[in-house]
């Protein structure tokens, strides 16, 4: 259908198109390009799945460890807990 216009360019174009869709080389070149494309939009999207995770790790270490010193101070200020106290509940 393409190949019958009056335009010498689209004909060239056309022309070409299927001359490259015959030539197995360049088929399989093309689906090599494509599952490159596919194994590194996949790895990039494995990437940031793990960095989301180790993301929320780090978080929960920092909570943790916020509310570790918070209830130290709170032994401290409110109960009258001595360093001593505190580094030996600390270190158990």
């Amino acid at each position: 259908m393409l190949k019958n216009t009056n335009n010498p360019d689209i004909e060239k174009a056309v022309n070409s198109i299927y001359d490259m869709s015959d030539d197995e080389r360049i088929y399989e070149a093309a689906r090599m390009r494509e599952k490159t494309l596919h194994d590194e939009a996949s790895a990039i999207s494995n990437a940031k799945a793990e960095g989301r995770a180790e993301g929320r790790a780090e978080g929960r270490v920092e909570g943790i460890a916020k509310e570790h010193a918070a209830m130290l101070k709170k032994l401290r200020d409110q109960f009258g807990f001595t360093d001593e106290q505190l580094a030996a509940l600390s270190s158990t």
